[in-house]
């Protein structure tokens, strides 16, 4: 225990003045006025934007976020507008690695690049051992990443094919490198190598070490450099910023290698190590072991943010490693400001040039009517509109159970109201609804269906359903259609409506 006191303390340590970039709580947002004042501003946003997905990674093209994460045995991606609602973002499996390949097995830290017009995935893979864990490619020639097929372009390795995990690529002065984690056959040190490639499969000579575990905070669990991230400034310097210690400990946090100004990045003696954490556990935030970590712009480009994984429990190495967003700025010397932990209790704003949501009053809403309710345990259908999530409706289940596709509730928002659009937050636990059909009426006889929409897996977190065309109605109609489980009885915590401002 007083190791843990102490490890915490020595990771918050820095030798040079340390200044917070961004406010710890965000100014309170304006109270709508006029014909918005009995709306609720949805500019806000809380970590973690997901629960559970270990090394996340995010590209961004023409307004689309990309977002993938070690899933373990294919390549997924997830497709959204907008990433503190990554929660709503569309799933992709995009590839399985085929039985029996060395590469079949243990699919880490994957990274989505789009280099000279074709989309490549880069991914650490094995056989079911770690010790042939070795770095690997697959490339898509098509417009996004979510479309056509991906075809297996080899092993990325240098001449010595040892042990390597978590490569990324670096794009400087015309000249394309792999940066990546490796060892010997997984057993530590762990150490950051760079090498020249010849095209984005192909590694084209020796590997040169840029860093290695001989810090003590890098040294917690095990003595490890891993998940090099690639950072440019704006003046174009050049920083990789590196986890450091075991990925299970309380103590991983984030290291930085910086590139001197016109240096060579195949030179050792042009990267200079910080000897302190830039970023680490903040317990008062419930933020332990941040790390692995990705950088992406708000949508309009004027902001800066890094992405990063973190758990939220003390000591507990199976705790869920969940996904974190928040932004940062620069230090006066053009290197990276990322602060401290954001506080998980208090919401952020979110990433400019996002939508603000501009949520409808429920204090008129009413149940007009639904399939059924689990009233024995007091899983009522009222409980999905009165703004509380540990409260949840479940269709009946005890006696006279019942099935797909009979479920149904409706509501009366007791006026006709302008609709953007809904937002949906699932119970916890099972029963979750995978297919919602959404239906709106001003009559509750004749009903128009806006649409199948799909949900996500994720508990309790808001999902944002946009509607195709503003509708103005009183009544609408959840219909789940079927449910993530086999259970046979669906649930819901909160349902919402939604304007936006033209």
């Amino acid at each position: 225990m007083l190791g843990g006191v102490m490890l915490s303390c020595a990771c918050q340590k820095t030798k040079e003045p340390y200044y917070d970039p961004i406010p710890e709580k965000p100014s309170e947002p304006e109270t709508p006025k006029g014909e918005w004042s009995g709306f609720t501003r949805d500019s806000l946003f809380f970590n973690p934007i997901m629960t559970g997905g270990p090394d996340p990674w995010v590209i961004r093209k023409n307004g689309i976020y990309y977002y993938t994460y070690t899933q373990g045995s294919k390549l997924v991606i997830l497709e959204t507008k907008n990433l503190s609602e990554l929660a709503s973002a569309r799933r992709y499996d995009v590839w399985t690695p085929p039985a029996g390949q060395p590469y079949s097995k243990n699919v880490w830290a994957p990274e989505l690049h789009e280099i000279n017009g074709k989309w490549y995935f880069y991914f650490a893979g094995d056989d079911g051992n770690n010790a042939n864990h070795r770095m690997y490619v697959v490339e898509n020639s098509s417009p996004t990443p979510v479309e056509g097929t991906w075809q297996m372009k080899g092993k990325v390795a240098d001449p010595t094919d040892q042990w390597a995990i978590d490569g990324t690529i670096l794009q400087h002065n015309g000249q394309l490198y792999m940066i990546w984690s490796g060892g010997n056959a997984g057993a530590p040190p762990q150490n950051i190598y760079i090498a020249t490639m010849s095209n984005p499969w192909t590694i084209s000579g020796e590997k040169v070490m840029i860093a290695t575990p001989n810090y003590d905070w890098e040294k917690n669990g095990n003595p490890i450099n891993e998940g090099p991230q690639v950072l440019i400034n704006p003046q174009g310097r050049v920083f990789v910023i590196y986890s450091g210690s075991g990925y299970w400990v309380d103590g991983y946090c984030l290291g930085q290698l910086s590139l001197k100004e016109g240096g060579d990045p195949m030179n050792p003696a042009d990267w200079t190590k910080k000897n302190h954490p830039i970023f680490s556990m903040r317990s008062e935030s419930s933020i332990f072991g941040p790390g692995h970590n990705g950088f992406f712009t708000s949508p309009d480009g004027k902001e800066d943010w890094i992405i990063y994984h973190a758990r939220s429990v003390a000591n507990s190495s199976s705790a869920a490693r969940s996904p974190y967003i928040q932004r940062f700025t620069w230090n006066p010397d053009g290197s990276p400001n990322f602060g401290l932990p954001s506080l998980t209790a208090t919401p952020q704003m979110r990433p400019s040039g996002e939508p603000w949501r501009y949520i409808h009053s429920k204090a008129k809403w009413s149940i007009a009517g639904f399939s059924s309710e689990e009233a024995a345990s007091g899983r009522l259908a009222s409980a999905i509109i009165d703004g509380n999530l540990t409260t949840i409706w479940i269709t009946r289940y005890t006696t006279d159970a019942t099935d797909y596709p009979n479920h149904w509730v409706t509501i009366d928002m007791g006026a006709t109201a302008t609709v953007d659009g809904f937002i949906i937050s699932q119970k916890d636990g099972d029963r979750k609804i995978k297919e919602l059909e959404i239906l709106i009426s001003n009559d509750n006889n004749a009903w128009e269906s806006t649409g199948m929409f799909k949900l996500n897996d994720v508990n309790l977190l808001r999902q944002y359903i946009d509607l195709p065309q503003r509708k103005q109605f009183r009544y609408f109609k959840l219909v789940p259609t079927s449910g993530h489980d086999t259970q046979k009885q669906p649930g819901l915590a909160e349902v919402s409506t939604f304007r936006l401002k033209e």
